[in-house]
């Protein structure tokens, strides 16, 4: 027979305070808050957070990882409250078997602790040797496929006195919580759950019956058949079976540490961005520290969302190796989510790349995809094309923006803007300093390759640029007016425009027969190239395809690439200084 859980207030609680990675690096997690590790695949976030569930458990030995690399050294848990708070938390959130001596608690899905066991565990965790027996009841991990295998029948209880021993015991005994996991169904799904307690397996089940549910000692023929027409959720695709299984232990339990492995695995983009706020929301309601790893940008900018306390740390593995881990401002990124533009880029997939390159639109982004793609089948890279992501930043204003918050997390990142960045010097010495770049080393050439471009603007009138418009067409009046007049319209305007307009017009050529700033012009594009900063040489994307019919818009790119333009040696060129080579 089962006995309730004690009530009444606890000041018990465990929370991970820090971990300390295998080369000294140490990673302060919030609480209640989300931890995310991000980083590019196969750099060990999966390996930390079980090598962090396994020191909760039994504290660091040599013989904590067999067969593993040590990645985490250490982890110091922060345990409030004495032994008799926890042994109030335990009666309070376990169930037990009346009648049984010592009195057994036991948590659904695993676990069981008598109270007297509780002061030594408590001490062991306390002094770094793990929770032991304590450490199912306060801390949960899961990955994809025990979230999977969760979801299907579970055995009827003896009684329906007796404890439960899965959370869907959980939910046949409390009809508030199953309700609490069918709105969150409705809410990703758009799919009601009905449980099913006639079977032999308590399941539950996609749906709802057509029939009313009648008394449990009177149920009809029509609604067992109506119950039996509903599709078992453990043969639905594994979206639903992974979301269903990660919510399942924790709305049924009262964890204080949640570890999760790729909880976004097998969703698509919307549901995974909705799982992100939902846990995030989670660890707010309900004062969780939870701690994920992740590949997912969908998840993130659903967490993002939510109000909860968030760190982001990239876990890297350079040459060298050895693991490294950076935490990204997630004040900056915030600043990204608040920008319309800039927050709906795949600026987020650059925490899972090994190079994000910023350029200043989606057509630039394109072409140079289309290419590396070329360069990657000429020479050998130092990694493979997928690993390269090409970033829009929605013109020149939001690359420092972006540079801020990426390198904040010591993502590796090029910015490929316009030659006539060069225009703007206080946002150019801006640009270079987010770079951790020293303005001093730029300057000198930087004043001697602008000068040409600095001189006073000549002014004219409208009556002027007139007569010079009808001066040079006042013989082809009769002409169509067709995209090749436009361009020499425009070609005229240049003309009387700033000197500026010459760069972006003709690239590094404008400093033709100025054989002092093109000297001081190619010293201050290598400069910056070192740093990070790969200007177009041609001046702008249209540069590499000069004589391009298709001048500008959204036409231009598949133009351009039906044309060969991307093989060309201006592209390849481009895309060998983006890459170092």
């Amino acid at each position: 027979m089962e006995e309730q859980a004690g009530s009444g207030h606890s000041d018990f609680n465990v929370s991970f305070a820090d971990i300390r990675l295998a080369h000294g690096q140490q990673i302060t997690l919030p609480k209640p808050g989300v931890t995310v590790f991000v980083g590019p695949n196969n750099v060990g976030k999966s390996t930390v957070l079980k090598q962090m569930n396994a020191l909760s458990v039994q504290g660091f030995s040599g013989q904590s990882f067999p067969g593993a690399p040590v990645l985490v050294e250490g982890m110091e848990l922060q345990i409030t409250g004495g032994a008799h708070d926890a042994q109030s938390w335990i009666e309070k959130h376990s169930r037990s078997r009346r009648g049984t001596t010592p009195r057994r608690f036991y948590r659904p899905g695993g676990g069981e602790i008598t109270l007297d066991q509780v002061p030594h565990q408590l001490s062991s965790g306390k002094y770094g040797r793990g929770l032991n027996t304590l450490q199912p009841f306060v801390v949960y991990f899961g990955d994809p496929w025990n979230r999977i295998s969760s979801v299907g029948p579970v055995e009827m209880r003896d009684s329906f006195e007796d404890p439960p021993a899965h959370p869907i015991h959980t939910l046949q005994d409390d009809a508030a919580i199953f309700e609490e996991l069918n709105d969150l169904c409705m809410q990703v799904f758009k799919r009601q759950l009905t449980l099913d307690t006639l079977s032999k397996g308590v399941n539950i089940r996609i749906g709802s019956p057509s029939a009313d549910a009648p008394r449990l000692d009177r149920i009809t023929s029509e609604y067992r058949e109506s119950l039996s027409a509903l599709p078992r959720l453990e043969y639905q695709g594994d979206g639903m079976r992974s979301f269903i299984g990660l919510m399942l232990p924790l709305i049924t339990n009262s964890y204080h540490v949640v570890l999760i492995d790729e909880p976004e695995a097998f969703l698509h983009p919307p549901q995974a961005a909705q799982l992100g706020k939902i846990l995030g929301q989670l660890a707010k309601e309900k004062s969780m520290q939870i701690v994920v790893a992740t590949h997912d940008k969908n998840f993130l900018s659903g967490l993002l969302l939510s109000d909860a306390e968030i760190s982001i740390v990239r876990l890297d593995r350079p040459a060298s190796n050895e693991l490294t881990a950076h935490q990204l401002s997630v004040a900056n990124l915030k600043r990204i989510w608040e920008d319309p533009v800039l927050r709906h880029t795949n600026v987020l997939d650059g925490l899972f790349h090994k190079l994000t390159v910023l350029a200043e639109g989606d057509r630039d982004c394109t072409f140079f995809s289309a290419a590396l793609e070329h360069l990657s089948t000429q020479e050998e890279l130092h990694f493979s094309p997928s690993d390269v992501l090409f970033v829009p930043s929605g013109g020149k204003g939001g690359l420092r923006l972006l540079i801020e918050v990426l390198s904040s997390a010591h993502v590796p990142i090029v910015a490929s803007p316009d030659l006539d960045i060069l225009d703007d010097k206080a946002f150019l010495k801006r640009l270079i300093s987010s770079l951790n770049g020293n303005w001093e080393d730029f300057e000198k050439d930087y004043d001697q390759a602008t000068l040409p471009f600095r001189q006073p603007r000549d002014k004219f009138p409208v009556s002027v640029i007139l007569n010079s418009l009808n001066e040079v067409f006042k013989d082809r009046q009769s002409e169509i007016f067709d995209s090749g007049t436009a361009e020499e319209f425009r070609a005229l305007l240049r003309s009387k425009e700033s000197p500026w307009k010459a760069l972006k017009d003709y690239g590094e050529t404008a400093w033709n027969r100025k054989p002092a700033a093109a000297t001081a012009a190619a010293n201050l594009l290598a400069k910056l190239d070192n740093l990070g900063i790969v200007a177009v040489r041609v001046g702008e994307l249209e540069g590499f395809a000069p004589t391009l019919e298709v001048k500008k818009g959204p036409e231009w790119v598949p133009a351009a690439i039906t044309a060969g333009y991307h093989l060309q040696p201006p592209a390849q060129n481009h895309l060998r200084r983006i890459l170092g080579l």
